[in-house]
């Protein structure tokens, strides 16, 4: 389960990524769809990042000698994963929600407040993610390893395939 939950939230993350790539490339003043667009091209990229961290993950379970021990430690590692990032994910949606719905006042103290700083500490979020996965476990901390870089590669590669150049 602790698996899954990361992947949806690597997923999303992937999305936002995209997004973050594309926010200010664009001085249209209707650009949803091209933020949508954005938003797939994010997952595109994510995705495979996410796939190659299973992929690991699952070779590692299948090549272990005791299976159901290797897979309570990578679902521990996991939930260690899960403890650093659902509480930055909540403040995340919060403020994103406060964006979107509230009032203009609040949604502008929101991006200031809340959405801005926490982009900027969002590698510091990842990295503690994969530290706490590989405290104690070296085939987690391999899986984490590939994980953390994969996500944090993931605005950059779209920010530099699709958007190095204003629109």
């Amino acid at each position: 389960m602790n698996a899954f939950l990361l992947a949806a939230l690597a997923l999303v993350d992937a999305a936002f990524a995209g997004f973050r790539a594309y926010t200010g490339r664009d001085g249209r003043i209707r650009k949803s769809k091209r933020a949508l667009l954005a938003a797939r091209r994010g997952l595109a990229v994510g995705a495979p990042a996410l796939l190659l961290s299973a992929a690991l993950a699952v070779t590692l379970l299948v090549a272990a000698a005791d299976r159901g021990a290797r897979y309570a430690e990578l679902d521990a590692a996991a939930h260690r994963m899960l403890l650093c990032y659902a509480p930055y994910a909540v403040i995340v949606a919060l403020s994103l929600a406060c964006y979107l719905w509230g009032p203009f006042r609040a949604g502008t103290l929101a991006v200031v407040v809340g959405l801005g700083p926490l982009t900027l500490v969002r590698p510091l979020v990842v990295l503690a993610g994969a530290v706490a996965a590989a405290w104690g476990s070296l085939p987690a901390a391999s899986v984490a390893v590939v994980a953390a870089v994969g996500v944090l590669l993931v605005e950059p590669f779209v920010h530099r395939r699709w958007y190095a150049e204003p629109v």
